[in-house]
């Protein structure tokens, strides 16, 4: 293999490795576990949010967005899990209204799927933190079977976050159980 085809295999998979590289970073001060309930909560918003408005290439700039407003919402000391678990019902609401929710496919499966992920972050947070940390880690491994879905079916999302929002929910959850032990 030439080398560069080695470079453009490699820049091919840039979202594993840029997935990766947050996850080796994360987990290097990591907690409990617990503190990445929140990814389920960005997860399941993100992805009704890009199905109501049905703009696969808007997926990385919502993430940015949401990213952004929990980061702003934690530096006022304000706990963002409201606003996400409101932005999704109310995405829900628009979405169920408005047909996107209702199509055939991975559509119809996001609003369920989204409540799943937001009913798990937050029962991880309401339980002991042994048992959250394993409802985080299960949750996480839930969501990079969901990602593959949409990776595999290029669908919903752009392919790209599939691939790196799947690959980073795997590594975390392993990083979790791992660091359990």
């Amino acid at each position: 293999m030439s080398s560069t085809s080695v470079a453009s295999a490699i820049g091919h998979r840039w979202p594993t490795w840029l997935a990766l590289a947050w996850a080796a970073i994360s987990l290097w001060d990591a907690g409990d576990g617990l503190e990445y309930a929140f990814l389920l909560a960005v997860a399941a918003a993100g992805y009704l949010f890009i199905t109501v408005v049905d703009r696969p290439r808007a997926t990385w700039p919502v993430l940015f967005a949401l990213v952004g407003v929990v980061a702003v919402q934690r530096l006022l000391d304000i706990d963002p899990w409201p606003s996400l678990v409101v932005l999704a019902v109310a995405l829900t609401a628009v979405g169920l209204f408005g047909g996107q929710l209702r199509r055939r496919g991975l559509p119809a499966l996001q609003a369920p799927a989204g409540l799943v992920f937001l009913a798990v972050g937050v029962a991880a947070l309401s339980v002991p933190t042994d048992l959250g940390r394993y409802l985080v880690a299960a949750g996480l491994l839930a969501h990079a079977a969901w990602d593959a879905a949409h990776w595999r079916a290029n669908a919903v999302v752009a392919r790209s976050f599939a691939e790196w929002c799947g690959v980073l929910d795997l590594t975390l959850a392993v990083g979790i159980l791992f660091l359990a032990r």
